[in-house]
């Protein structure tokens, strides 16, 4: 007998039926979208859902106040479904619903989508309970239109247990909807309106007067990694600063890099490294303290068997690393990717964590101290790093008193689901933390041209979605390439990567702004967030002076006197 996995690798019409006779369904046709986009999302439990997104959207499944919008199944496989039909090529469909449990205190559901006859795709996931509702985010884009998909919930270990699903909502937005409201917030958080107003010494008007501006610095980070091969590159190393105003070492700052063996430190790279980017004003973040992967942790600390041995060997490197680079760091990955390894919470208990953070608050308090992990962001098919879990093992580590004030996401894509990944931003953005993008690229399985149309789609959302802080390429450049994607060749000749990023950076800055003061004496422009120099002439007479443009919703006046 098939088991429901296989039937469902299979899904068709067949799965369809029986989704039908045997679920509450409902059934839908796909309409054009209407509306904007709804950032809203929920971490906490609650004891009652909340009113479906968008009314329903294109789902009209009802809300918490009508007893008809709630769905109850008796199994863990199959569960209340949604048969949509007629849904289009490249839309961004974005899925909401809320759903609680019986017959287990807590699960990961994962919400998915089985398009015609191919296999079903996860689309969002949720860590539920029996004793609240439990919010689910996420989306999808299809490669092709369908004339009948299914929508519905399985439990991660196949568990019998009741599950009950309410609000659930199905949002259309086309491309060109999407792309507005990227637009839209881009013009809300990352620019800002300045008038720059012209009076004589007696504080009249000066009408007619050329103004000129011209942005220095960017007030966004965005950044790549550098290795070694920078260091005395001086090609390299101006090719870099022309573009980015951030940075994070490859390699150079891990353990296993720093101290190959036992208070053998080799600190000399790092310390070059940290000489070029302070040089040229580039902020630059600590990657990494701990890595809990035994694979990247050094063989002699693998080899100390005493948990007391390890604990000296652990704060000794925190205590030399942190008090060696004190300030100089913007961040620190702490213990990076503790959702997939547990080398140091196995050997010193399952506070090490806690401890690390303490320390490393101690050692350097200036330092925004980060979790940092991988398949966050990138996909909701990996049961170890659901955005509910990241956000569980994030309040835990709080809760537990460790300062933890920054969410990292690795970022290395295969295919971008964006609807998806806005979804899981909503999400972590509850939190309040910054939210950064810390080792950006595409997978190599794809020719450059498809790693290019990949990479910009990822960095338009993330760009412009409202709780990212920064954002990072993984792209240290080697002579035999680089980890994924690089954005040069070795002879820093563009690759469509590095036209992405170039393109995108132009797009992403006042290159320059003028005109003449009107019948006010004042000339208005809108410009991201940043520092600039002003030039205002008028009689053949010229002032020139700077201003910077700080987040904020009122219109930046500036005042010059000629």
């Amino acid at each position: 007998m098939r088991t429901p996995r296989l039937a469902l690798r299979a899904v068709g019409f067949v799965v369809v039926l029986w989704m039908l006779l045997h679920c509450g369904s409902e059934l839908v046709t796909a309409v054009p979208p209407a509306g904007w986009y709804d950032y809203s999302a929920y971490t906490d439990c609650r004891g009652q859902p909340e009113p479906a997104l968008y009314d329903g959207g294109i789902l009209k499944f009802g809300n918490s106040d009508d007893p008809d919008g709630y769905r109850t199944t008796e199994t863990g496989v199959f569960s209340p479904a949604f048969v949509v039909y007629n849904l289009n090529k490249t839309t961004m469909y974005t899925f909401s619903c809320w759903v609680k449990l019986e017959g287990a205190s807590a699960a990961l559901i994962t919400a998915r989508l089985a398009p015609d006859n191919t296999g079903a795709r996860c689309i969002a996931t949720v860590l539920a309970r029996s004793d609240c509702w439990a919010f689910v985010k996420g989306g999808f884009v299809l490669d092709w239109p369908t004339q009948t998909s299914v929508i519905f919930f399985q439990n991660a270990d196949k568990t019998p247990m009741k599950i009950t699903v309410a609000s659930g909502s199905l949002q259309p937005f086309t491309t060109d909807q999407w792309a507005m409201h990227q637009q839209d917030t881009i013009r809300k958080r990352r620019k800002r309106v300045a008038t720059i107003h012209v009076a004589d010494p007696q504080g009249a008007r000066v009408v007619g007067a050329s103004v000129s501006v011209q942005q220095t610095t960017k007030d966004f980070p965005i950044g790549s990694a550098i290795a070694s091969t920078i260091l005395g590159n001086q090609a390299y190393q101006q090719w870099f600063v022309d573009r980015f105003n951030a940075a994070v070492f490859e390699d150079e700052l891990k353990w296993y890099s720093t101290e190959p063996a036992s208070g053998y430190l080799r600190l000399d790279v790092p310390d070059q490294m940290l000489a070029f980017v302070r040089s040229h004003r580039v902020m630059v973040r600590g990657h990494n303290i701990f890595w809990e992967n035994q694979d990247a942790t050094p063989r002699w600390v693998k080899n100390l068997t005493s948990p007391d041995d390890l604990r000296n060997a652990v704060n000794t490197r925190i205590q030399s690393l942190m008090t060696r680079y004190r300030g100089e760091f913007a961040h620190w990955d702490v213990n990076n990717e503790m959702l997939h390894y547990n080398f140091y919470e196995q050997r010193l208990g399952p506070n090490a964590s806690m401890e690390f953070f303490s320390v490393a608050q101690d050692a350097d308090p200036l330092a925004t101290l980060f979790m940092n992990e991988y398949n966050v962001i990138e996909t909701c098919d990996d049961p170890f790093s659901t955005v509910d879990t990241y956000v569980a093992k994030l309040k835990e580590l709080r809760t537990g008193g460790a300062i933890l004030e920054g969410i990292g996401l690795e970022g290395h894509f295969s295919k971008p689901n964006i609807p998806l990944m806005r979804a899981i931003l909503d999400k972590l953005a509850t939190l309040g933390l910054p939210i950064w993008f810390t080792e950006i690229d595409i997978s190599n399985k794809f020719d450059a041209q498809t790693q290019a149309a990949y990479l910009e789609q990822v960095l338009r959302e993330a760009y412009s979605h409202p709780a990212v802080s920064g954002v990072m390429l993984w792209t240290a450049l080697h002579p035999s390439g680089c980890y994924q994607m690089c954005l040069t060749d070795w002879n820093l000749n563009n690759l469509p990567t590095g036209d992405v990023v170039d393109r995108l950076l132009n797009e992403w800055r006042t290159l320059q702004a003028g005109g003449l003061t009107d019948a006010h004496g004042a000339y208005s422009f809108s410009g991201f967030l940043g520092e600039y120099i002003l030039t205002v002439s008028y009689n053949n007479r010229t002032t020139q002076s700077t201003f910077s443009l700080s987040p904020g919703d009122e219109t930046r006046h500036i005042n010059v006197q000629m």
